[in-house]
């Protein structure tokens, strides 16, 4: 994903299946943020448990901060970047 504004070290730990990640990536998108996807269940499921202690998606990490939970995401991301 190419990012229209500056580079900002966003990655999001997701699923297909998961309506809560599209949720989120639809945010990013409208936000014009460049992010980094990472496909929890092939690639970096063992990665969101180290980072949240939980099986649950979507993740998003900022730089080093991690954030859970699909709402609190997206308040997160219209608080910073809108």
């Amino acid at each position: 994903m190419d990012a229209t504004r500056e580079k900002t070290g966003i990655k999001l730990y997701t699923g297909d299946y998961c309506p809560f990640c599209r949720r989120v990536k639809q945010e990013l998108e409208r936000l014009g943020l460049g992010y980094e996807a990472v496909d929890a269940d092939a690639d970096g499921r063992q990665e969101v448990i180290e980072l949240s202690g939980q099986r649950a998606i979507p993740i998003l990490t900022i730089g080093d901060e991690v954030l859970v939970d699909s709402s609190h995401i997206i308040r997160e991301l219209r608080k910073r970047y809108a």
